[in-house]
C-alpha cells in the first residue's frame, strides 16, 4: 500500500504546480506561494512515504504551514502597498499561531473568500473545489480506511481535486501587481 500512499501524494503534487505557475505568471505571488506549500508537503510526503524517514520532521513542518498559510495566502486579495503587506504578513503569523480548534476558522473564512461569487471565472467549479477541500479535511480525514482505500489516499485525492477545480475556475488568475506591490 505505500505505493498507493506514495503515488496520491506525487498525483497532488503535481496537481499544485500549474496553478502555482499560473497564479506566479499574473503576479499572484501569495495565492503561487500558497498552492506552492500544498505542493511541497505532498512531494515531502511522497518521499516519507517511499521511504526516507530522515524527511519526516521536515514532512511534518511542511504539512503545519501548508494547513496553516495555503487557503489563507490563495483567498487573500493581492496587497497594495507596504501597509497591506504588513497586514497580510501580521495575519499569516496570527494565522500560524493561533491555537488548533480557531485554525479551522481561519481555512473555513478562506474556503468561503476563495469560493466568492465574482472571485473568479467560473464560480461554481471554485464552490466545488471549496466544498472538495472541506470534504477532505471534516468527513474524510486520514486515520482508518473506506472500503479497504486508505483514508489519507482519499483526503490527498479530494485535496488535488479541489486544487484543479480552483485551477479550471481561474482562481489562480485572480491576482494582478502583487508583485509591483513589493516595490512601493
Amino acid at each position: 500500500m505505500m505505493w498507493m500512499h506514495v503515488a496520491c501524494e506525487l498525483l497532488l503534487a503535481a496537481c499544485c504546480l500549474p496553478p502555482s505557475l499560473a497564479a506566479g505568471r499574473r503576479g499572484a505571488l501569495l495565492a503561487a506561494i500558497g498552492f506552492g506549500l500544498i505542493g511541497v508537503a505532498a512531494f515531502l510526503g511522497a518521499w516519507v512515504y517511499a521511504g526516507a524517514q530522515g524527511l519526516v520532521p521536515t514532512h511534518e513542518l511542511a504539512t503545519f504551514f501548508a494547513a496553516r498559510l495555503s487557503l489563507f495566502l490563495i483567498a487573500v486579495a493581492p496587497p497594495h502597498g507596504r501597509m497591506q503587506w504588513v497586514g497580510v504578513a501580521a495575519a499569516g503569523v496570527v494565522a500560524l499561531l493561533i491555537p488548533s480548534p480557531l485554525d479551522l476558522a481561519v481555512s473555513v473564512l478562506a474556503l468561503g473568500a476563495i469560493a466568492w461569487k465574482g472571485r473568479s471565472q467560473r464560480w461554481p467549479l471554485a464552490v466545488t473545489g471549496a466544498a472538495l477541500f472541506a470534504l477532505a479535511g471534516l468527513v474524510v480525514g486520514t486515520q482508518g480506511a473506506w472500503l479497504g482505500i486508505p483514508r489519507v489516499d482519499l483526503y490527498h485525492l479530494s485535496i488535488a481535486a479541489a486544487v484543479l477545480a480552483w485551477l479550471a475556475a481561474g482562481v489562480a488568475r485572480t491576482g494582478q501587481r502583487t508583485l509591483s506591490a513589493l516595490s512601493r
